[in-house]
């Protein structure tokens, strides 16, 4: 049987912001574009993330009273990467990153906002800005995508309330708020009774938030544009004529198709976090099956890697991470399989610490969830599984929970699986997590001390910006500090996890796949988590991931137009 031919100008693999940018910097320069995706549903890990992008010196923050500029982000980034800094690359997304945003928001008409008001995570340093440079498209009703929104990767499970995505017309102080205030009480009723009704009506939530939002825009961009993108279409193999890539073999349907793509190919297929064999050996730490969990994407394994090695593409690993860390909880669910549950936030709030194995604190728990993670694994001398436990009070309990257990809903069945711990003694609750009775109880008698006046002295927990931005505002005299003192006591295991690759393939500053001699493969370029990060493995702050997917999408996208 005859392999059918698709022509195109530029083939781009993978629907995540990164591809999907690509896609229409390209379209919008007048290319004929084809995007293809392996899942039946598009959006990638940005689709399950917090649709951030981090960009400096940006003309959304200018216009809501935010000073900055590229040199002062020059200065945090040349202070956080240290050694890693790398001039050409951070030049190239300082001057790309704002042009971005401008095509996002002029051309293909996404209303952007930087009222997510995050710091910069490393705020201590030089540079950083208290806001403004983390950025996030508006939500929307799902409906703008009529039939297709079945096809959108949905998020989460456990990072939403009943499908609910936190965001969509509720926020978290709200859902602190559920059951002392009747006002958030009444939203929280009103927004859920409204979710299930449109889950009904739609076949799922209607209303998008987050990555959701973001991808579903993108989406709706390239319907615009007419820029088709096949779902359930795995490349399988780059082709071409031994000078340059021009195409791709693509399983469609059943049959394999010869994609001749004139001005080449973008890998932007999600990088390697779902493969265990290669990420062992980038993470440098175990990563094993059960020993690291990721939550990007479940079929990011590597395929631009792989196909990027028969051109002389290769992986880097000169990272000082190789992945965007995040802390996360395996939650078991009554159907016998288990979720993850990202603890990116309240860690951070008075009343909880994360202690080791044994029993003792190692951490600022205020710190970035990338560099929690970062001192969890530093902290745990096991050599086969890194993790920590995460422990409240009842009255820190009562206001925002633990992991995945809301104080607003019972939690019997979890405690009988072994997800949280309980006990009305802290020498009961280190027997229960096997942790050493008498280090737990003087590493909290030891903390509870200076905690009543909300001090810190050994971390300095809530001195820093993006610390009190996790805190909670109406707690004095320091939001993220508050004895644990009164029972029961709770405790979460905590694993290492990411949420995307910061090793990746190497390029150049323009996004081009380099081989062994550092020479660009012609008609190939790599973005997303297929490339190697321009932050090398620091994590400047919320978006880092998706910022730079998108720059670089944007900037190959453009010039392959060209």
């Amino acid at each position: 049987m005859t392999m059918p031919v698709v022509d195109c100008d530029l083939l781009v693999i993978g629907s995540g912001a990164g591809g999907m940018s690509a896609a229409l910097s390209a379209a919008a320069g007048g290319a004929r574009v084809l995007v293809v995706e392996k899942a039946s549903v598009f959006g990638g890990t940005t689709a399950v993330s917090g649709g951030v992008m981090w960009v400096p010196a940006n003309h959304v923050a200018r216009r809501e009273g935010v000073e900055d500029d590229a040199d002062l982000a020059r200065a945090y980034l040349r202070a956080l990467l240290g050694d890693r800094y790398d001039p050409p690359f951070i030049d190239a997304y300082l001057a790309t990153a704002p042009d971005m945003l401008r095509f996002l928001e002029e051309e293909l008409r996404l209303p952007l906002t930087t009222e997510i008001g995050t710091p910069d995570y490393r705020s201590d340093l030089p540079g950083a800005l208290a806001r403004g440079r983390s950025v996030q498209v508006a939500g929307l009703s799902g409906t703008a995508l009529g039939r297709d929104l079945r096809h959108l990767r949905p998020p989460l499970e456990e990072m939403t309330l009943f499908g609910l995505q936190i965001g969509s017309g509720i926020n978290l102080d709200d859902l602190y708020a559920f059951g002392r205030k009747l006002g958030p009480s009444l939203r929280v009723v009103r927004m859920l009774a409204w979710n299930r009704m449109q889950a009904v009506l739609h076949g799922r939530p209607t209303r998008l938030a987050n990555g959701n939002a973001l991808v579903a825009r993108l989406w709706l961009a390239l319907r615009r544009f007419d820029v088709p993108l096949w779902l359930g279409a795995p490349a399988l193999r780059l082709t071409g004529d031994g000078a340059r890539v021009d195409g791709a073999i693509v399983s469609r349907g059943g049959r394999l198709h010869r994609i001749r793509a004139s001005k080449g190919v973008i890998l932007a297929s999600g990088g390697i976090s779902h493969d265990v064999e290669a990420r062992q050996r980038l993470y440098g730490h175990p990563a094993g099956a059960e020993a690291h969990f990721s939550l990007t994407a479940p079929g990011n394994r590597g395929d631009g890697a792989r196909m990027a090695a028969a051109f002389g593409g290769h992986v880097s690993g000169d990272v000082s991470d190789g992945g965007g860390w995040m802390p996360v909880s395996k939650v078991p669910r009554r159907d016998g399989g288990w979720g993850l549950f990202l603890h990116s936030l309240n860690q951070g709030k008075p009343g909880f610490i994360a202690v080791t194995r044994e029993g003792r604190r190692f951490v600022d728990e205020s710190l970035s969830y990338h560099d929690f993670v970062r001192a969890m694994v530093a902290a745990d001398p096991s050599p086969d599984q890194k993790g920590c436990w995460l422990i409240c009070d009842d009255r820190a309990f009562k206001k925002y929970g633990i992991g995945f257990v809301k104080p607003i809903l019972p939690a019997g069945w979890l405690e009988s699986k072994g997800y949280v711990h309980r006990a009305g003694g802290i020498a009961a609750l280190a027997r229960s997590i096997g942790a050493d009775p008498v280090m737990l109880e003087r590493t909290i008698r030891e903390y509870n001390g200076a905690a009543g006046q909300g001090l810190d002295p050994v971390f300095g927990k809530g001195s820093h910006a993006y610390g009190r931005y996790l805190g909670d505002p109406m707690h004095r005299p320091n939001p993220n500090v508050a004895p644990l003192d009164k029972a029961p006591w709770r405790a979460v295991f905590v694993h290492p996890g990411d949420i995307g690759m910061f090793a990746g393939l190497a390029v150049s500053p323009r996004a081009e796949v380099l081989d062994g001699e550092g020479r660009p493969v012609p008609g190939l370029r790599a973005v997303g988590n297929d490339m190697l990060s321009v932050f090398r493995g620091s994590y400047p702050g919320g978006g880092s991931l998706i910022g730079p997917a998108m720059t670089f999408g944007y900037l190959a996208g453009k010039e392959m137009a060209g």
